[in-house]
């Protein structure tokens, strides 16, 4: 069960749930991650324990992870993570992690317009994002996105080897993301029928 996509450079790509079955792909794809994007990542993911526990967690109600692959290769990683309870439960937890391989193909822009269809069956009303202040690139990404940076907290976090770096709290009204996701897609369109 999965979406077929295709990237701007014509390679398809299937986007789906994460599945039990999906460990050792999902071991890989984080392994592979150069070391400068794994050092401000929430937890050690080319820790075999820690993957295998984000797997048994898919089945929790407040989680939904999807998975890009291309030949049967994961190469995206994307999660919503609900706050279903109390004074947060219209928010929800973005995360996104593209292979460095597959940057500037739109492989981001068509995991988070699935994570967008979530939200909304989900009545979610905000989407939140917390990164690490040395994470330019994805700063950037998630401005794409229509993400607009909240709140800093000073050296508030540890990244992977324990140096203190500052939080950077971004939110976007979902509406906001749907409106980057189609302005994005118009443009991919506009750019074919050019190229046709």
């Amino acid at each position: 069960m999965g979406t077929t996509v295709k990237l701007k450079d014509g390679t398809k790509a299937v986007i789906r749930p994460l599945k039990e079955n999906d460990l050792e792909k999902s071991l890989t794809f984080f392994q592979k991650l150069p070391p400068e994007e794994r050092l401000y990542l929430r937890v050690d993911v080319t820790d075999r324990e820690v993957v295998e526990q984000r797997i048994k967690n898919i089945g929790l109600r407040d989680r939904r992870r999807i998975v890009a692959e291309v030949n049967d290769t994961i190469v995206a990683d994307a999660a919503l993570e609900l706050r279903p309870h109390g004074w947060e439960r219209h928010l929800a937890d973005f995360r996104l992690i593209v292979s460095p391989e597959y940057n500037g193909k739109g492989l981001g822009m068509l995991m988070a317009e699935e994570l967008y269809e979530m939200a909304l069956k989900e009545q979610i009303e905000e989407m939140v994002v917390e990164i690490m202040a040395p994470q330019e690139n994805a700063k950037k990404i998630f401005e794409r996105l229509g993400f607009k940076q909240d709140t800093v907290i000073k050296k508030y976090v540890k990244d992977i080897n324990g140096e203190k770096q500052d939080l950077i709290l971004m939110r976007c009204n979902i509406e906001e993301i749907w409106d980057k996701i189609e302005s994005y897609f118009k443009e991919v369109e506009n750019r074919d029928m050019h190229e046709a």
